[in-house]
């Protein structure tokens, strides 16, 4: 407009006052009238024309559906002037200004050019004369023969509307950056709702002309997938950082705006996208590369062209297995049978032709634990580099690359762990010292063990109670430089789920490449092989782990059925049905509460002897419904191995749950009540299993049944041969097709696997159906608060996981919303635009109050949904009625904080808070290690008030201040902040009075003991309650993994349900048996959780839950060879177990027999002295001795002189005092017993003593 000397002012109508609008308008010669959207027409109508018309001003309205004129201007002008103007571009605003002077303002000497029209779609290049051709043959005559052969390929695809509007500098200077490195961009653009085959304009004859697509379009559907998968080839997201300069997105901490989060990421992900990498920010109002990940994108896209063009045989992997359970021989992942698996994957490698020798699983297992040992023992590293078990990357070629990081980054991790030249995993002297990397290479593949966090000589009171987002050690770091460099790996495989890496500090989206997460990856592509049923946190892997998703089944499924244990009971039940009133009946009641009792099944059901006698009636009909419930559980059956198939009668079980209801009606069944509530070894005796098994064991007839139809499509799907396929797919470098997650019965469309993994619109949570169902979810609660206080919920807290809400699509916050009161309020696309308060007379009720508690991740991938919540919250505030439980909170918090010397704002927007979280960048709530490094803390106090440190980040109704740690004025606080230490907490402020907290659990295959997470955030919620009131609030589970139906029950009874129908059922030991070495890591982690729950929450524990775990998995009370097994398959995974039981009694958290005691020591000192078993408590081992004396045990249970020091004990922990098993009486022993004990008991001890003096002397 300057260039064409014509006066051009902006308005701004959504911004400007209508008056300013007016004024600006008038004495216009043009308005010219900008609606890219149908809605933004519709008020330009409302709003502008009439002003317009009013002052006889002539106008045209600009859309996507033509244009419209007005005030006087002639239609053709306005055609005229609209080509022009839609097409865009330098060269044609010019047109429209010289077309304005010369139509329009009389100045017919102006000379006026015709527009350059764009074609719908396009390739665009900043050289070209007119920057835009119509398909590939034109683009590749105008580049010449030489420039149109460059390698490698590299699309990018934008919108039409950055051409017309002048905004491609970014994209121009990304060319030239290709274009300097011998790539050959491919600049195109095509609609956004054009129909299929928008992307064939970079296709030649069918298959793609290019090696990698990089998106800088904003996404609004995923419905482009198919074009995506057609191309095959991986697509890039490359983000604009729309709030400001490359200076702000550094500083942010979110990466991505929360209300960005929907179009920038989740959309994109359903169409396949990957990898999203924040490249430009807005400069002057232009978008401008950021230098470094601009760099990023491109090293990635040439990364990927490479996997594309290398031969298998010469493409070298690199892969990372996770040392969990904690203990220093364990290996294993989310319901995958990891060395198998390994084995199977090595299997698949050979057969497509890499350079990779078939493995054994045993060979893997004992590799595996020689590669773990340098974490847990010194002096192991020179052994591994002779035995080639580890690999020598030069401190020399470390600091090479150390030195060119950012200051910023090398000083936070030197400020934490020192110089590189102090980390324990150096080996050498001099200029010869190296960081041994222990790594077990199979020809081309190498297999690494992911570093742990921390490190060997670092003291876990620190790393636990004092350290939040602990920088990545420098061996860390150096591990994963030698699979990029010494190893020159071509891509790294990151092996079930999940690892440590996409969990360490940084942004919580949107990284910068130099955050923790980023900076290990360097651009090697990650393949990440991830359980289907957990979205939320293989989204995760996707946005911090830069990695592309190959899902794998979770294990098979069977209905549990009863067992010899429950059998005769159920049998009772149906006898006492047929009796007739008389003593026979009343010896069998008598006789069915006895079993119940000796069971302790009328524990389960929160009965008692005494009330199940004089109240039968309702007792055996709960007692009844609670063994069906067990009985017609979905019991997954062992661990799944990547890429193969179930066995068949697990696939038929499977495909029977999944058809479910609809499968048992078509039968006819005469007592479908009773279905499955017999032995669980008669399955494959039942109608639905016959039926389908023999089905599938023929092929299909032409007239089969469409049920049939169906369930054999599921058969087929369960056979996994998708997963080692997409994993192939992966490292060609080509397009792996997307699917939404789940288990199988809960959500068949999550088959088959293979498959990227996607997340849920966070925008569309939760949705209509959520809501309808959250509303009898929260009646239920409301009742069960009622029936045990007999008084009206006043105030519960939600524990909200990402995990969970892209199960359930957001049951558990429409939850939060009818508690509070108010409805969401959805568009026309399904998505929430608001919330609106329900009027009292309505609701029917008070309000209850409310607490949030969520996890990081739901931080991350939720910022909508808490931004409605904290709306929701202040509109009820507001609301002045005698029994509004939230405002009464509120202005009882703001008072409080006013007197402690807030500001009134400040005191105001702090009592309208109620959503918590951990710190931005930072996961987890701490108390996951905390419990098991039980050492570190002698009274669960230390517990609540880590858990209430962790988690007391603020996410109030001012998003500029999220993520806040609120102090008192004068940063008044004890060391660590927590309330119950003299500190200010703003959590705890809003935790007091918590009369109930709700968690969400919707898979069948996810419950109360498969991992750390429920005992963390809903055993946390009850632990912190009771600290800072003195009692624990109702602890319940909204249970939704029937799709049909919500049940809300207390925490303690789905826990009874769990271990009934899982862990101490034979069907699911035999199962775990036919795992080995992998099944006897999932009992670890099974009790490991089960200690959880125990330190956190033990008012749902019992003591008889306990000694069943030590009958059925020391005594072998089930009959199973339990002790063969472990023996057999991994004996220190025993001794686990036993020092956890151990652990459980010396903490008097278990009261048992002295009988059980003195066979765990037995199993523990034959552990230790047999199998150099290294224990994880100094505590328990002081208490083992103790107990070894009081039986007359001669067995040594000291560690071996090269013990482990990590974890860490704490100072003078040899010294202390063991606690005494309250209710027990030990044999007594002669006081010079210890003095008889042979000779390597009393060597043993003093190495005990001596490693104990040496941690008390580097703590104090």
């Amino acid at each position: 407009a300057d260039t064409a000397g014509v006066d051009l002012a902006v308005v701004n109508v959504d911004r400007d006052a209508a008056d300013a609008v007016e004024a600006a308008l008038r004495g216009v010669r043009l308005a010219v009238l900008d609606a890219p959207r149908e809605e933004d027409g519709r008020r330009m109508r409302e709003q502008v024309v009439p002003v317009l018309d009013r002052l006889a001003v002539p106008w045209m309205l600009s859309s996507a559906r033509g244009v419209q004129v007005g005030g006087g201007l002639e239609p053709a002008t306005g055609e005229a002037l609209y080509a022009y103007y839609r097409n865009g571009s330098q060269r044609n605003f010019a047109g429209f200004f010289a077309h304005v002077r010369h139509h329009l303002f009389g100045e017919t000497a102006v000379a006026v050019p015709a527009p350059v029209v764009f074609p719908d779609t396009g390739i665009y290049h900043p050289d070209h004369p007119d920057l835009v051709v119509g398909d590939l043959a034109a683009y590749r005559q105008w580049l010449g023969e030489e420039r149109a052969r460059r390698s490698p390929a590299v699309g990018i695809v934008v919108h039409q509307a950055y051409i017309g509007n002048m905004g491609m500098g970014h994209i121009d200077e990304l060319v030239r950056m290709l274009e300097a490195r011998g790539a050959l961009p491919v600049v195109f653009y095509h609609p956004l709702t054009a129909p299929s085959g928008a992307l064939d304009i970079v296709m030649d004859e069918g298959r793609a002309a290019v090696d990698v697509l990089l998106n800088f379009q904003v996404m609004y559907q995923g419905s482009r997938r198919e074009d995506y998968a057609r191309l095959d080839v991986p697509v890039l997201q490359a983000m604009t950082w729309r709030e400001g300069d490359a200076a702000h997105w550094r500083a942010s901490a979110e990466g991505v705006p929360g209300g960005a989060v929907p179009f920038l990421l989740a959309i994109p992900e359903q169409a396949g996208l990957s990898d999203p990498l924040m490249v430009a920010a807005i400069e002057d109002e232009r978008a401008v590369l950021i230098p470094e990940q601009a760099n990023a994108l491109v090293d990635k896209a040439y990364r990927i062209a490479r996997l594309r063009a290398k031969a298998n045989a010469d493409k070298r992997v690199a892969l990372m297995f996770y040392n969990y359970p904690l203990g220093e021989r364990n290996l294993s992942a989310s319901f995958l049978n990891v060395p198998r698996s390994l084995a199977r994957l090595s299997e698949a490698l050979h057969g497509a032709g890499y350079t990779v020798p078939p493995a054994e699983e045993q060979a893997l297992i004992d590799s595996a634990a020689r590669l773990l040992a340098p974490f847990y023992r010194e002096g192991r590293l020179d052994a591994l580099l002779a035995d080639n078990l580890a690999a020598a990357l030069p401190l020399a070629d470390y600091l090479a690359w150390f030195d060119g990081l950012p200051a910023h980054v090398r000083e936070r991790v030197n400020k934490h762990w020192g110089p590189p030249e102090n980390d324990p995993m150096l080996v050498g002297a001099g200029d010869t010292r190296s960081f041994a990397i222990p790594r077990l290479q199979l020809g081309n593949l190498v297999i690494m063990p992911q570093p742990p966090r921390g490190r060997i000589d670092e003291p876990p009171e620190k790393a636990i109670y004092h350290d939040t987002k602990v920088p990545l050690t420098h061996f860390y770091l150096a591990a994963y430089l030698y699979a990029r460099t010494a190893f020159d790996a071509d891509a790294l495989i990151h092996f079930g789920t999940h690892g440590s890496q996409e969990w360490t500090p940084g942004k919580e989206r949107g990284l910068s490449i130099h955050d923790d997460p980023y900076l290990v990856l360097g651009d090697l592509p990650v393949i990440y092989p991830y359980i289907v049923d957990n979205i939320g946190e293989a989204t995760q892997a996707k946005r911090r782990g830069r990695a592309t998703i190959i899902s794998h089944q979770t294990p098979s499924f069977a209905p549990a059925g009863l067992h010899a244990q429950l059998m005769p009971l159920h049998d009772l039940l149906h006898e006492y049905e047929l009796l007739d009133v008389g003593a026979v009946k009343d010896r069998t009641m008598g006789a069915i509460v006895d079993e119940a009792a000796r069971l302790t099944l009328i524990e389960d059901i929160g009965w008692t002897a005494e009330r199940a006698r004089a109240d039968f009636r309702p007792f055996e009909r709960e007692l009844h419904d609670w063994l069906h419930t067990l009985a017609q559980t979905a019991q997954p059956l062992g661990l799944h191995t990547f890429g193969e198939a179930p066995r068949f009668e697990h696939r038929v079980g499977t495909v029977m749950q999944m058809l479910g209801d609809r499968l048992y009606a078509s039968l006819g069944l005469a007592e479908p009540d009773e279905l499955f509530v017999e032995d669980y070894k008669a399955l494959p005796e039942s109608a639905p299993y016959r039926l389908l098994a023999g089905a599938f064991a023929t092929e299909p007839a032409a007239d089969e049944d469409a049920l049939l139809s169906e369930g054999r499509a599921y058969f087929d799907a369960l056979a996994a041969a998708g997963e080692h396929a997409g994993l192939l797919k992966a490292l060609d470098g080509r397009f792996i097709d997307t699917q939404y997650g789940g288990d199988p019965i809960r959500n068949p469309e999550s088959l088959p696997t293979g498959r990227n993994l996607y997340g849920f619109d966070p925008s569309r949570i939760p949705t209509e159906q959520a809501w309808l169902a959250g509303a009898d979810a929260f009646a239920q609660l409301l009742e069960a608060h009622r029936a045990e206080h007999g008084t009206p919920l006043r105030k519960a807290a939600f524990s909200l996981w990402s995990v969970e809400a892209m199960r359930h699509l957001g049951v558990l916050e429409a939850q939060v919303f009818h508690a509070l009161g108010v409805r969401p309020v959805w568009d026309r696309f399904g998505r929430i635009s608001d919330v609106e308060v329900i009027p009292r007379e309505e609701l029917g009720r008070a309000r209850v109050d409310v607490v949030v508690s969520a996890t990081g991740l739901y931080r991350d991938h939720f910022p909508t949904v808490m931004t409605l919540i904290a709306r929701a919250v202040e509109r009820v505030a507001e609301l002045d009625e005698p029994d509004n439980a939230v405002r009464a909170n509120a202005l009882e918090i703001e008072r409080s904080l006013i007197e402690q010397g807030f500001t009134a704002e400040d005191a105001r927007l702090h009592a309208l808070t109620r959503i918590f979280s951990s710190e931005s960048g930072a996961y987890g709530t701490g108390l996951d290690d905390a419990t098991l490094a039980s050492d570190t803390w002698d009274d669960e106090g230390k517990l609540a008030d880590l858990y209430l440190e962790r988690m007391q980040y603020a996410y109030g109704p001012d998003p500029s201040r999220w993520g806040e740690r609120v102090r008192a004025p004068g940063n008044r606080e004890a060391a660590g902040g927590a309330a119950g230490k003299g500190g200010f907490n703003l959590y705890a402020e809003h935790l007091r009075g918590t009369e109930a907290a709700v968690l969400a659990r919707s898979s069948n295959l996810y419950g109360m003991l498969t991992t750390d997470d429920p005992f963390q955030y809903l055993g946390g919620i009850g632990l912190a309650v009771r600290r800072l009131d003195g009692r624990t609030p109702g602890l319940y589970i909204s249970n939704l993994r029937d799709q049909g139906k919500t049940r809300v029950e207390g925490a303690g009874r789905f826990l009874a349900a769990e271990l009934r129908a899982r862990y101490f059922h034979p069907q699911w030991v035999e199962a775990m048996q036919q795992e080995g070495y992998a099944g006897t890591l999932a009992v670890v982690d099974t009790v490991n959780n089960f200690w959880g729950w125990t330190a956190v929450a033990p008012e749902i524990v019992r003591d008889d839950q306990w000694q069943q775990f030590f009958e059925v998995y020391v005594e072998d009370s089930l009959e199973l060879g339990m002790e063969e097994w472990f023996e057999r398959h991994n004996p220190t995974a025993r001794a686990q177990v036993a020092e956890r039981m151990l652990e459980a009694a010396r903490k008097e958290y278990w009261s048992t027999d002295e009988a059980t005691l003195k066979r765990l020591v037995e199993i523990y000192a034959d552990a230790v002295e047999r199998l150099d078993y290294q224990p994880v408590s100094s505590k328990v081992d002081a208490y083992a001795r103790s107990l070894a004396a009081g039986f007359g045990l001669e067995s040594s249970t000291a560690p071996a002189q090269d013990a482990a020091t990590t974890p860490t004990p704490t100072p003078n922990a040899a010294e202390a005092e063991p606690q005494q098993v309250t209710g027990q009486v030990l044999e007594q022993v002669a006081p010079d017993a210890a003095a008889d004990m042979p000779a390597p008991w009393l060597e043993l001890l003093l190495a005990l003593l001596t490693l104990g003096a040496f941690f008390a002397g580097t703590l104090s």
